[in-house]
């Protein structure tokens, strides 16, 4: 355990070589100020506007990831992982750590993004809509539906490439925009990039207490497969890093 901290706490002073600091927080405010200037010359309902901005905010965090993930991989490609692979004593540390911290900013951006558009929209609406044990829990589903898009995307610059990652990342942006849509019936659970448009709007619904039985009574099943391919994709990314020896890429 001691040395896994050790290991965040070189992660978080590599970061301060990176952009990954400023675009956890230039891009949260950026999205902010968008849809707050663009609900302001709007007429809606109040919910339908949360609503949105939560939907987009679940699309696009994919290709944020993959392309958070392959600015932290990159650097270490400059050292030739000498850092990530020589550094520790249990190599499995090393992947964990970059993990953490990765996916911790990853829930401060998280945070801004959700609770920063909840105060812009309270002072400019007078308005609140959702208590803010609403709005933290909109946040806390989003991250947790964000660790396997970590791990994911972080395995993908690993093995392959950069470009590969933010093409997959492109990708995931898409099916989980679709998904959001009657396309994704039975089948969202599948994928983990479309678990936080559907668990947030579970989430909402429940919220403004519109939630059906059929809704509630189906979600245990969906949580299983959810867990499932989190254990198996985890077991499986971690097992193939024990045996990684690094990389040569020509991006």
């Amino acid at each position: 355990m001691m040395e896994v901290v050790r290991l965040c706490r070189a992660e978080l002073r590599k970061l301060h070589h990176t952009l990954i600091p400023v675009l956890h927080i230039l891009l949260p405010l950026l999205g902010i100020t968008i849809f707050l200037g663009y609900y302001s010359c709007t007429a809606g309902e109040d919910v339908g506007k949360i609503s949105g901005y939560i939907q987009v905010l679940t699309i696009t965090l994919p290709l944020i990831v993959s392309a958070v993930c392959a600015l932290s991989v990159e650097q270490e490609e400059k050292g030739h992982f000498q850092t990530m692979l020589g550094v520790a004593v249990c190599k499995l540390h090393s992947l964990l750590a970059k993990w953490l911290v990765l996916s911790g900013i990853g829930l401060g951006a998280i945070n801004l993004a959700v609770a920063g558009f909840a105060l812009g929209y309270r002072m400019f609406e007078k308005t609140m809509i959702f208590a803010w044990k609403g709005y933290l829990l909109l946040a806390l589903i989003l991250w947790i539906c964000s660790w396997n898009l970590y791990l994911l995307h972080l395995f993908l610059n690993l093995i392959f490439s950069k470009s590969l990652s933010v093409c997959v990342g492109t990708a995931e942006t898409l099916i989980a925009s679709l998904f959001l849509t009657g396309l994704g019936e039975g089948i969202w659970r599948y994928f983990p990039c479309s678990w936080g448009g559907r668990w947030s709007g579970y989430l909402l619904l429940y919220l403004e207490g519109k939630i059906s039985d059929v809704a509630i009574a189906s979600m245990p099943a969906h949580a299983g497969i959810c867990v499932g391919i989190t254990v198996v994709a985890w077991g499986l990314i971690f097992l193939w890093f024990y045996y990684y020896e690094g990389r040569q890429c020509n991006d």
